[in-house]
C-alpha cells in the first residue's frame, strides 16, 4: 500500500518531483536493518540511493519524478537481494511516498514456510492460482543465484509412511518444476518428501472454523549461500 503526504507550496508551478521514505525491516525478527535501498529509471540508470538507518531502518530517495515507474533494489551481504517496482503517482505539487519493506536473512538452514498452500486438500497438482504464492520464492532464487534449497513437504494427514512420502514427493517435485520452468537452475533446488506429519506444525487436535483445512506444511529451506 503506497500512502503520499502533499505538501502545499504558495508556487503554482511546483517542481514536479518526490521523494520516497520508508522502513526496511528483518521478515523473521520484525527489527529494523541497515540495506542500501536502489531507485533505478526505465532505462536502468541509477537515480538515488539511501541506507537505511540500522536503528530504526528509515531511509529517503529523492530527485524523483512524478508518474514514473522505478525498480527499487535492496542489496546487503546479510540479506537476500530483492526487487519491486514503484510508480509513483501524479500530483499538482511536491509530494512525499511512504513505502515500507521486509528482507529475508541469507543464513545457511533457514526455513522459510509457505504461508498460504499451493495444493489443495489432497492433491498434488498445483492449484489455481499457486504462482502467486510461489512468486517470491522464484524471485528470491532468480535474484541470488548463489543460493540453494530444498524444498520440504509434509502430508495432510497420519496415515502409511510409504502413501505418504510418494504423496508429498509429488508435491515436492510439483514445486520444484514450477521453480525451474521459470526460470531457477535445477542445480539450486534439491527435494525432500516427508512420510509422517510435521511434529513442529500438526494437524490441529480440534474441529477447526468452517472452511479452513488442514495442508500438509512446505517449507523453503536455505541450505547455501
Amino acid at each position: 500500500m503506497i500512502v503520499f503526504l502533499v505538501i502545499a507550496q504558495d508556487n503554482c508551478h511546483a517542481q514536479q518531483v518526490m521523494s520516497v521514505t520508508g522502513t526496511v525491516i528483518d521478515q523473521t525478527t520484525r527489527n529494523p536493518v541497515s540495506i542500501l535501498v536502489s531507485f533505478y529509471d526505465r532505462n536502468n540508470k541509477k537515480i538515488g540511493s539511501s541506507k537505511s538507518n540500522s536503528a530504526t531502518g528509515f531511509y529517503l530517495v529523492t530527485g524523483l519524478k512524478q508518474g514514473e515507474t522505478y525498480k527499487v533494489q535492496l542489496e546487503s551481504s546479510d540479506f537476500f537481494k530483492d526487487e519491486y517496482d514503484i510508480t509513483l503517482p501524479v500530483s499538482k505539487k511536491y509530494a512525499d511516498v511512504s513505502r515500507d519493506f521486509t528482507v529475508k536473512p541469507l543464513v545457511k538452514g533457514a526455513k522459510i514456510l509457505l504461508e498460504v498452500p499451493p495444493f489443495e486438500l489432497k492433491k498434488s497438482k498445483l492449484r489455481v492460482g499457486a504462482e502467486d504464492y510461489l512468486a517470491d520464492i522464484k524471485k528470491m532464487l532468480v535474484l541470488n543465484p548463489g543460493v540453494s534449497v530444498e524444498i520440504q513437504t509434509f502430508p495432510d494427514a497420519e496415515g502409511d509412511p510409504a502413501a505418504n512420502e510418494a504423496f508429498t514427493m509429488e508435491r515436492a517435485q510439483a514445486i520444484k518444476q514450477y521453480l525451474i520452468d521459470n526460470g531457477v537452475r535445477e542445480q539450486k533446488l534439491a527435494v525432500k518428501a516427508s512420510g509422517q506429519i510435521d511434529s513442529v506444525n500438526p494437524p490441529p487436535r480440534y474441529k477447526t472454523a468452517k472452511g479452513k483445512r488442514y495442508i500438509g506444511p512446505i517449507y523453503i529451506v536455505i541450505t547455501k549461500v
